[in-house]
This record gives structure tokens, C-alpha cells and sequence, in this order.
């Protein structure tokens, strides 16, 4: 990692107001149009934008960032550091910037090989022979009908309406819950917390596609972000995840049966992303060389082949969840009143929701492509709908089990 000699900090650091009457809608509004251009890869690889504007006086700022860089894990610890640490006047004249210069192709590509030899060629039998055990032992011990890692391998994926090629622009919405009223549900209805945010989302997702027509026979399939992390929880920088498959049961039309059966999905998900190891899959990518990455993600994004009429998905969306700050903290004398993170979308899947905790605040963020989910506002609002549905149903069941 080197400093970038050509830095201007008026590239990273941007303002903005929102336009009357400044509420949260038109908050949304601006923050949308935030992640529709893509970053200069030519440069350091993030942003702040301050927004003002808003009615009550607060400000909004909004940290953009790539996704190689930071995870919700480092970009979390990063913010509680910064923002916590404070900030003071200089004592003194700072010393003169003296950038480093840039290698050029060839010494990148011979110390990319360096490193590759050092730290990878030596390891691929071993490493060969992990996934080839892994791989058997799954197929051993799951069913191909109920099994998320199976049915996603095999491209089963049903296709909806978001599921198509991507455009640029950038759908954006967000919900807020009470923690605590979560975790009652959560004793109500047995399970984690992380169960019952992927059933109240399942709810609000199974309702949108209804309103389109567009709701599948088949459950859709989801990819959890998982963290690698599990003795560093300091990290503040780099990307540290593994990704779990599960089911999510939007075919099903009773609340609670859609609950326990996308619950037992994504038990069932999580063993098996533990057989085939949380870090298999970030060493693969030691052995492929990134400009085969590169080259197969622009030829899907150039050819549209989302848009194909055989093509399926192999996930539907993306939901991750974060544990953040269980007290409020404040910055520059401010208090921070509510965290929200956005995540990123791949090509073919585009809605990505992203749910982070904050002091008693649960706070849901989704991401969409404006041209394949332009009211992405309907499942945010629908996720509150679907909370009291799930809340009502699991205090008759309560209720009936305690008789």
C-alpha cells in the first residue's frame, strides 16, 4: 500500500444539500444517487459526503468506500475509532508531504509473484485436497431438496424481477425497529435474532412480489455475509468474509411456518459453510488470478447475459447484519444519532439489504438497481407490516402453547 502522489483532497471530501422539505424521503433520494457513480480506481478508493439540509437541523454524513477495503466488521471499527479519538487543532506546523512513487507493472507483477510462491503455490495440494473433502463430505450428509449450498451449486435459483442485468443508477431506502421489541419476538418465537430480521424480511419480500405478480413457487435463495473474524474483532481494514447460503421460504404464506422454515434453512446453511471452512473461498481466490476475475465480470456486465431468458441467478439477494454500539457515543461534541450501512451489488442480483444495530435501533438499509427495483421504498415500508404480522401470529401460538 502506497500514498497516492497525486492526492487531492477535494476528490474525497464533498458536500451537499437536500432539497425541501428535507425529510428522510429526500434524504434517500440524495444518498441514492451517492453509490450510482462508481469510484476512481485511479485514486484512494472512498469518499465522505456531508449532507445538509435536513429538517431538524442535524447533518448526514456518508462514508463511501469499496468493498476490498473495508467489510461492515472493519468499516464499524474504523468509524468507533475515528469518530471516538476526537480531533484537535494542530500544535504546530505540520511537516512537508512527501509522496511515494508509484512502481510501475513490471515490479507489481514480479512481487505479486513473489508473494504468490511464498504463500500459496506451497499450499495448494493440502489445500486441493481440504475442498475435495469438504465437497464429498457435504454431499454425504445434505438432502439436494432442502439443502441451500446444493440448490445454489446447481443454479436453482428462481429468476424475479430484480434479477436481471444491472444498470449504473442506484435505488435506496431504509426502516428503523426497536431492538428490544425484536428480542421479545425472538423469545416468542425461539431462534437468534439474526432469524427473526431474515423472517420479517422474507414477509415484506414475499408481499412486494405478490403486488408484481412475480412471487415464484420455488424459496429464494440468499447469501449471508459471514465474518472470518474470529479472535480479531479490531480490524479496520480488508475484507474478512464468508458467505452462507440459505433459503428463504417466500413461497409460504403463513407467517410462522415461512419463519421456521427459512430458520431451519439457514441452521442448516451455517454447518455447512463450517464443513467446507469460513475461509476456503477467500483462499481460492489466492489461486485464480484476478484479471480472469475481472475479464468474466466485465463480458456478464457488457453482454447483459443476466438478461437472458435461460439464465437463473446463483442467489436472489444478499442480507447481512452487524452488531453495532449498544450505547450512543458522540463526535465533535455531537451525539451520533442512528448508524446505517449499505452494501454492494453484483450483476444479476439487485437488491442488497444491509442491517446494522445501533444503542436500541435496528436499522435495515436496501440497496437496488433503479432500473430493476425502482420502488424499493415498498419492501422497506413493508418490513414494519411484516414485524406486527410476525408479532401477532407468534402471540397466538404463545398463547396457545402456554393453555
Amino acid at each position: 500500500m502506497i500514498e497516492d502522489p497525486e492526492f487531492d483532497l477535494r476528490y474525497h471530501l464533498n458536500r451537499a444539500a437536500l432539497p425541501a422539505p428535507g425529510g428522510m424521503r429526500e434524504l434517500e433520494e440524495v444518498i441514492s444517487h451517492i453509490p450510482s457513480h462508481p469510484l476512481d480506481q485511479t485514486r484512494p478508493l472512498w469518499q465522505f459526503w456531508v449532507l445538509e439540509g435536513m429538517a431538524d437541523v442535524r447533518i448526514c454524513l456518508v462514508q463511501k468506500i469499496h468493498h476490498t477495503l473495508a467489510d461492515g466488521m472493519a468499516s464499524l471499527n474504523f468509524i468507533m475509532r475515528v469518530w471516538q479519538s476526537g480531533f484537535h487543532e494542530p500544535t504546530a506546523e505540520p511537516p512537508g508531504w512527501q509522496p511515494e512513487s508509484v512502481p510501475g507493472t513490471g515490479r507489481l507483477l514480479w512481487d505479486a509473484l513473489k508473494d504468490h510462491i511464498r504463500h500459496d503455490i506451497g499450499n495448494l495440494p493440502s489445500f486441493c485436497r481440504a475442498i475435495y473433502q469438504a465437497g464429498w463430505t457435504l454431499k454425504k450428509q445434505a438432502d439436494p431438496a432442502t439443502s441451500p449450498t446444493l440448490k445454489s451449486s446447481n443454479g436453482l435459483a428462481p429468476k424475479v424481477s430484480w434479477n436481471r442485468a444491472l444498470s449504473s443508477r442506484r435505488s435506496f431506502a431504509t426502516a428503523q425497529m426497536r431492538l428490544d421489541e425484536l428480542k421479545a419476538l425472538k423469545e416468542k418465537l425461539g431462534g437468534t435474532l439474526n432469524d427473526v430480521i431474515l423472517g420479517i424480511i422474507a414477509g415484506a419480500v414475499r408481499n412486494y412480489l405478490l403486488d408484481m405478480n412475480d412471487l415464484p413457487d420455488e424459496p429464494l435463495l440468499v447469501s449471508i455475509p459471514v465474518s472470518r473474524d474470529v479472535t480479531d474483532k479490531t480490524r479496520e481494514f480488508g475484507n474478512s468474509t464468508a458467505v452462507s447460503v440459505t433459503l428463504m421460504h417466500t413461497e409460504l404464506a403463513d407467517p410462522l411456518e415461512r419463519y421456521n422454515a427459512t430458520r431451519e434453512a439457514t441452521a442448516l446453511g451455517l454447518q455447512e459453510l463450517e464443513i467446507v471452512g469460513r475461509d476456503t473461498f477467500g483462499l481460492m481466490a489466492h489461486y485464480v488470478p484476478p484479471v480472469i476475475q475481472q475479464r468474466a465480470a466485465r463480458k456478464a456486465y457488457r453482454k447483459q447475459i443476466a438478461d437472458g431468458a435461460a439464465w437463473r441467478p446463483p442467489v436472489n439477494l444478499s442480507v447481512s447484519n452487524v452488531p453495532g454500539p449498544r450505547e450512543k457515543f458522540s463526535a465533535l461534541g455531537n451525539v451520533v444519532e442512528d448508524l446505517y450501512s449499505a452494501g454492494p451489488l453484483v450483476e444479476g442480483m439487485g437488491l442488497n439489504i444491509t442491517v446494522w444495530s445501533y444503542e436500541n435501533h435496528v436499522n435495515f438499509t436496501l440497496v437496488g438497481c433503479m432500473k430493476t427495483l425502482p420502488e424499493i421504498e415498498k419492501i422497506a415500508t413493508g418490513l414494519d407490516v411484516e414485524r406486527k404480522e410476525l408479532t401477532a401470529a407468534a402471540a397466538v401460538d404463545y398463547r396457545r402453547h402456554q393453555q
